[in-house]
């Protein structure tokens, strides 16, 4: 046992030089410290959002609808997170280890392999080295804002913490795609490319699984405004146009119903990168107590667009409430637990295949 830790130490600690010799390395590294630079140049008082020593008079926006700490809580969870670590530091994490699977089957493997190191465990710790970049990425971006937030805001909250954790696993779905793709076939570029289009693949997933949900949504939502409708209705004349727009409710949710249900299967075959970060802005907003839009407020909204998606009776309010519920309600072990299962999937065949290759 004190071998396997031994050499598996050693093949962290050899992936560590080899991004540390990276110049893309340290450029992420510093790209990071300067988003949150950026971000504690920016500030809030009774006269509204501060740049450094400059004001900026937008009208409404002071510390007294955001004060400092949920202004700032609210620029990591939007910018930080939303743009930022869910996208820019993304690709450059997938840039920068693009080209650790490629060198290992073409040259890399002749040292490793002639040691007394299973392949799949060689292949899997290879897969935990180039998590590292990521790991090293969101603790600073983290730690960073943490300072920030108890400098700036006042408040020291320890729960921006949960964002390493997520992000990590959040990068794993898409770099398990690269680390197999580029063992192979040996090519960089190809890695990147495939990873790229698996990623827009995810995402358009996504979005069509939530178009289909708000379809859906719609229709259940009219179906129980007409009926509540009829059950008020006095007179047959005054029925009749509800029962008509019943029975057409019900087709179009016959109709939407198994249209969403073929992509949210199909969504849930594939990791969920939107719902993981989803979830981490959720947890932040827990956390920062970020204020959100009375629905007193909002009004009884207009029917649903008046005519979209066929509604003519659902309450654009009811609907957003209807869509919140179902979103909420889907269980951590299906948005990261379904996305680990094909990471594992992934992996399994990724390790199989490397193992019987030929050196």
């Amino acid at each position: 046992m004190n071998i396997v830790w031994m050499q598996t130490w050693a093949l962290l600690v050899d992936a560590y030089r080899e991004l540390n010799a990276r110049k893309l390395f340290w450029i992420a590294l510093v790209l990071n410290a300067l988003v949150v630079a950026v971000i504690g140049a920016l500030g809030i008082d009774e006269k509204g959002v501060t740049i450094i020593v400059w004001h900026l008079d937008i009208q409404g926006v002071t510390s007294a609808l955001f004060p400092p700490e949920q202004f700032y809580h609210t620029l990591f969870a939007s910018f930080g997170v939303g743009f930022w670590l869910a996208w820019i530091s993304t690709i450059l994490a997938l840039l920068s280890t693009a080209t650790i699977f490629p060198e290992l089957v073409t040259g890399g493997v002749d040292t490793l392999v002639s040691k007394p190191i299973s392949r799949p465990r060689l292949f899997l710790t290879k897969f935990a080295t180039g998590l590292l970049f990521t790991l090293a990425q969101v603790l600073v971006f983290t730690t960073l804002s943490f300072f920030v937030l108890g400098i700036r805001g006042g408040v020291w909250s320890i729960g921006l913490f949960v964002a390493v954790p997520i992000m990590l696993i959040f990068y794993s779905y898409l770099y398990c795609v690269m680390a197999v793709v580029g063992s192979l076939t040996r090519s960089v570029i190809a890695s990147v490319i495939v990873t790229l289009l698996f990623w827009v693949f995810v995402w358009v997933a996504h979005l069509g699984e939530q178009f289909t949900l708000l379809g859906e949504t719609v229709q259940r939502v009219e179906i129980a405004a007409i009926e509540k409708r009829l059950e008020q209705a006095q007179t047959v004349d005054g029925r009749a146009p509800l029962e008509v727009d019943l029975s057409e409710a019900k087709d179009s949710l016959a109709v939407w119903r198994p249209i969403h249900l073929s992509l949210f299967a199909l969504k849930t075959a594939l990791p969920k990168a939107s719902e993981t970060i989803q979830l981490l802005n959720r947890s932040l907003k827990q956390v920062a107590d970020v204020p959100t839009i009375d629905e007193d407020e909002m009004g009884d909204g207009a029917v649903a667009g008046r005519g979209f998606l066929g509604s003519k009776y659902a309450r654009r309010r009811d609907v957003q409430a209807a869509v919140e519920r179902d979103m909420t309600a889907r269980p951590v072990w299906w948005i990261v637990g379904t996305s680990l299962m094909f990471e594992a999937a992934l992996l399994g065949f990724g390790a199989w295949r490397f193992s019987r290759r030929d050196f």
